[in-house]
Formats: C-alpha cells, sequence, structure tokens
C-alpha cells in the first residue's frame, strides 16, 4: 500500500499533464484547420453526433462536464450555428438538441484531426497496456465517485 501512496502523486499528475498536453494539440489542430471550436466543443458536439436529439442533462453524464458548463458551450455552438435546439414535445422544459448540417461537418472533420492525434500519442502502446490503463482509470474513478458520494452525504 505504501507503494501506491508514494506513487499517487506521480500518476495523478501524470494523467493530468497528458490531458493539458492532448487537449492543447487538439485545440491546436483545429484551429490551424479552420475549425472554429474547442476541444470541450468538439466533446459535445461529438455527443450529440453521437444521439441527435439528446438533453443538456444526458451531455453533461456523457461529457463528464458540470450541467452549466454544458449549458455556456451550448449557446456558444448554437451562436456559430453549429447545433439547433428543440422543444421537448412531452417535456415543455426541456430542449433537445441537434448538430446541424455545418455543425455535422465539423464534427466529422474534427473527429478525424482528433483520431489522427490520438494515433500518433499513442504510438507504441500495445492494445494489452490500453487495455489495463482503461480498467486502471475506471477503477479510480469508480473509487472517487464513491468518495464523492460519502462526501456529499455529510
Amino acid at each position: 500500500m505504501s507503494f501506491l501512496l508514494r506513487n499517487a502523486p506521480q500518476v495523478l499528475l501524470l494523467t493530468e499533464q497528458n490531458l493539458k498536453h492532448f487537449r492543447d494539440l487538439v485545440n491546436h489542430s483545429f484551429h490551424k484547420n479552420g475549425y472554429e471550436i474547442t476541444y470541450d466543443q468538439w466533446s459535445v458536439l461529438a455527443a450529440i453526433a453521437q444521439k441527435q436529439g439528446i438533453t443538456q442533462i444526458v451531455i453533461a453524464e456523457i461529457t463528464g462536464k458540470e450541467p452549466a458548463s454544458i449549458s455556456r458551450i451550448l449557446r456558444l455552438l448554437e451562436k456559430k450555428e453549429l447545433i439547433q435546439k428543440v422543444k421537448d414535445q412531452k417535456n415543455k422544459r426541456a430542449k433537445r438538441t441537434y448538430l446541424t448540417p455545418m455543425g455535422d461537418e465539423v464534427e466529422k472533420k474534427a473527429t478525424k484531426t482528433f483520431n489522427q492525434l490520438a494515433k500518433k500519442g499513442f504510438n507504441g502502446v500495445y492494445e494489452q497496456e490500453i487495455n489495463l490503463f482503461v480498467r486502471i482509470l475506471d477503477k479510480l474513478k469508480g473509487n472517487f465517485e464513491k468518495m464523492d458520494r460519502k462526501r456529499s452525504r455529510g
């Protein structure tokens, strides 16, 4: 257990640094290719592309972002005419979100760029290593979520 405690800061810091570097690369590539979106905006577009007509709450769950952040991102994407919100027929307070044709095109091109960068970033990493890393991250996520639920209860 002491091995884990000694290495936990390094593991968490390296994870954070890698994500920051990757997000910066994605943002730079998007801008260079003329996609006037950010990594966060792309992640929302990608979630909508997976399931047209989803609500803001579902987008927040898929992306792991706070609902307030999703609201801000959706306003920006709507202003850029990449998405369209439509009132839900059953729940008048809810709005369904759809990609516009331009949003669909931007999402597809940006996803291709994202995938190319990810492929380069994962160069030399074996499938078994990725599978193990994903399992470890899932365990950590579950542990942190459990701790967060306990903290929230009191």
